[in-house]
């Protein structure tokens, strides 16, 4: 069965500007191919940065033009996180939430990853709070009490950090968008296209 395989990290600007372009894909292939999504680990551990000018700094200088090839929104309130010292920037936590899904709602996980993404890019909101993540799981029809549960529960976390294990070394940066078939992974893109530009690289694959 041939397949797309999209790596991506929730703090990835990229992947978040990508969040359209791969919802349309899906849309037009629904029931035609498998779409799996793999989180990546970006900034884990000591690697995880902080917030504070350098990091606003970065931010501010390479999301102008994401925003305008990908039409994708990105808030002051953003910013503003960014250059908040107290917070951490650390993948495991949103990654955890999104594994959690795939565990538990796998037909719900694309949606759910491009929301949390959405709220933090666009609002500005923290990503390690559970309180953040109650209205999406409300929302999509999740249930709340086990995510409370489950979220950073020792077994959802070995299973988040098994799927970095294993992203590591399909991604070539992130995103990294792959294709699978019987001859075996096919690298696609990585980085962030136009919504039209991801559904043409898609075309040119499945409809050859």
């Amino acid at each position: 069965m041939k397949k797309i395989i999209y790596i991506m990290d929730p703090y990835c600007g990229w992947c978040y500007g990508n969040g359209d372009g791969i919802t349309e894909v899906q849309k037009q292939y629904e029931g035609q191919i498998d779409f799996e999504l793999m989180v990546g680990g970006m900034w884990l551990g000591s690697n995880a940065p902080t917030g504070g000018p350098q990091l606003e700094n970065f931010i501010k200088t390479h999301s102008p033009r994401m925003e305008s090839t990908t039409g994708a929104y990105v808030s002051e309130q953003f910013y503003k996180l960014t250059a908040d010292p107290s917070y951490t920037f650390s993948s495991l936590e949103p990654a955890a939430a999104i594994v959690w899904v795939k565990s538990n709602y796998p037909e719900k996980t694309f949606a759910f990853a491009k929301a949390v993404q959405k709220v933090m890019f666009a609002e500005g909101q923290r990503l390690d709070a559970v309180e953040t993540y109650h209205p999406i799981v409300k929302e999509q029809g999740m249930d709340v009490d086990k995510f409370n549960e489950e979220w950073l529960s020792e077994s959802n976390v070995e299973t988040t950090s098994s799927e970095f294990q294993k992203a590591a070394p399909l991604a070539s940066g992130f995103p990294t968008l792959l294709f699978q078939n019987e001859e075996g992974l096919h690298r696609l893109f990585s980085g962030y296209l136009s919504k039209e530009k991801t559904v043409e690289v898609v075309d040119q694959v499945l409809k050859v």
